[in-house]
């Protein structure tokens, strides 16, 4: 169990306050282990990649830079005047190359099965689920020898137990048997997966997702707590119960905002009491908090400008064109070509040996759209 659940279970039984310390929740580089049924575990739990997937759907900001960013590797698609074949008789080069770019850009490394046609001489390359590979044999050299497959890494066993692939370049291809591709970033001691450029940022990742969930629990409450009510006497827990279902189903929720409370007291001595109580100096803090979340993230992504990744930022299509050009421009050249380049180098290699040309892919004409803007 990751530890900010393991945390929250432990308090939720003792105290009825939560204390997430999200210094605990991601540590500095994921521990790799061989597990004895023949893999490599992907982390302690073996569950790195499904993390990041949940992490990411809950984050705006990060999910909206991944997004964009994918759009920049792929561009306007591969070039028009060229024809490279056809990866498989399913996908297309834009398609594939899609595929792949999201995996590299969310993981950190990508895979593709390789199938030797019936010509024996041609391959077919097949889009595989990085989240769904693990490492298994490796020589004394490092060099990856198979992989183990799965389609559900939380259940490996009967029907869910992982499935074994030879590795490309482990032995001469034979016709019809699928090998896998496996492409990963190089980082210091990590010998087996990679990591995703921005994993230094995801404690804030995860931040943004418990953020959003603060906001959703506001709205559904009203934003309460504003008001306490003391009660003049001690009821049954049915009666305590009943109340409190009353008070939340009425008052409860965008719908309850402004409401008017009505309680009814015996007396002017025995009555309830009602006590405002504001918590609105907290919303500067929670606020400051979502500027450092959005910063550290897009600064994880080496983002240029937030206006690139589809978010508000200090550039604007109207006003400051030229600010975004820069950014696009500074941004292409230093992040996005490179990671292309990792993409389209490796492709080109089954391009060329299947007697086409290397790949090559269009940028996005931003530019020349903005620019025509300013005109």
């Amino acid at each position: 169990m990751p530890t900010r659940q393991r945390i929250m279970k432990k308090h939720s039984t003792t105290s009825p306050y939560t204390v997430i310390k999200l210094s605990q929740t991601v540590k500095s580089y994921p521990t790799f282990s061989r597990n004895t049924r023949g893999w490599i575990n992907y982390d302690r739990d073996n569950l790195l990649p499904q993390r990041i997937i949940e992490l990411n759907n809950e984050s705006a900001i990060n999910k909206a830079v991944i997004d964009n960013k994918v759009t920049y590797i792929c561009g306007a698609g591969v070039r028009d005047n060229e024809y490279y074949g056809q990866p498989n008789p399913q996908d297309d080069w834009d398609s594939l190359l899609e595929k792949i770019a999201r995996d590299y850009v969310t993981f950190g490394g990508y895979c593709f099965q390789v199938i030797l046609n019936e010509n024996g001489k041609t391959v077919s390359l097949y889009h595989t689920d990085f989240s769904k590979v693990r490492v298994g044999s490796v020589n004394e050299y490092g060099v990856h020898l198979s992989f183990y497959l799965s389609n559900d890494w939380r259940k490996t066993y009967g029907k869910y137990a992982p499935v074994e692939i030879k590795a490309y370049g482990a032995e001469e291809m034979q016709k019809g048997v699928p090998y896998l591709y496996y492409f990963r970033d190089y980082a210091p001691s990590l010998d087996y997966y990679p990591v995703p450029q921005y994993y230094s940022a995801l404690n804030y990742i995860e931040a943004d997702g418990l953020l959003g969930k603060f906001y959703r629990n506001s709205i559904n409450n009203g934003f309460v707590p504003s008001t306490i009510i003391t009660m003049p006497s001690n009821p049954t827990e049915a009666q305590k119960e009943q109340f409190q279902r009353d008070i939340e189903s009425s008052y409860s929720g965008t719908n309850g905002a402004n409401s008017i409370v009505v309680l009814w007291g015996e007396s002017q001595e025995v009555k309830p009491v009602v006590t405002s109580y504001t918590a609105s100096s907290n919303a500067d803090l929670y606020n400051n908090v979502d500027e450092i979340i959005f910063q550290k993230i897009i600064s994880a992504h080496r983002l240029t400008s937030p206006t690139l990744a589809g978010l508000s930022g200090s550039g604007n299509l109207s006003g400051n064109a030229n600010e975004i050009i820069n950014s696009y421009v500074l941004y292409n050249q230093t992040v996005i070509h490179q990671l292309r380049r990792k993409i389209t180098d490796v492709l080109s290699i089954f391009t060329v040996n299947n007697g086409y040309k290397m790949l090559e892919i269009d940028d996005l004409d931003i530019v020349g759209k903005l620019a025509g803007e300013q005109e």
